[in-house]
């Protein structure tokens, strides 16, 4: 099995960012133990190189969630416990992702590319079709950061060269950190639906 690069040699930005030391150092030995594992359990849903990454990256959001649970497992079972959590991660993303290919139709301003929607279009749909109040519960769960970025672009709809002028940052910073809230938000909401 192919396993990406970018599996390989990082770690995800969201493991990087616990303040906790000791949170951040076991996160990082789980995912580096679990990595492969998680990716391959991914993929042979998902049956996406790219989804399977993306997954994996929420997971480890669900992980550092979980972090006192998974703590509370014995070593031998967090195994089991963390291919549950990229199983139930990657069936949710399955069955949403057929009910929406099954309800919808792509409207003419979605970009298509190899027959699918872009994942930037289905991410506006899902923050556009979730109530308001789930929307707002889900912010409050992000960083200051991440919700000044997505306040910028989506509701003053600055473009990246005013918001990188505004927070004193890099263009690429703010792409970078624009698509990880993006990413974040999207779990969070996928999780309070789950709930």
């Amino acid at each position: 099995m192919y396993f990406p690069a970018s599996l390989l040699c990082s770690v995800p930005i969201v493991i990087l960012q616990i303040e906790n030391d000791d949170d951040r150092q076991f996160v990082m030995e789980l995912y580096q133990q679990y990595k492969f594992i998680m990716f391959k359990t991914a993929y042979n849903i998902v049956e996406d190189t790219h989804t399977a990454e993306d997954l994996v990256q929420d997971c480890c959001i669900t992980i550092i969630d979980n972090l006192d649970k998974i703590r509370g497992v014995e070593p031998c079972k967090q195994r089991a416990y963390i291919v549950s959590i990229v199983k139930n991660c990657s069936i949710n993303y399955v069955v949403k992702r057929n009910r929406r290919s099954k309800y919808s139709f792509l409207s003419e301003n979605e970009q298509v590319f190899d027959g699918t929607v872009s994942d930037e279009s289905v991410d506006d749909r899902l923050l556009q079709e979730s109530d308001i109040e789930s929307v707002r519960k889900a912010l409050l769960k992000l960083s200051e950061r991440d919700r000044t970025i997505l306040r910028m672009k989506y509701f003053d709809q600055l473009s990246d060269k005013e918001i990188a002028s505004y927070l004193a940052i890099k263009i690429d910073s703010v792409r970078y950190y624009f698509t990880l809230a993006r990413r974040q938000l999207k779990a969070i909401l996928s999780e309070m639906e789950c709930l």
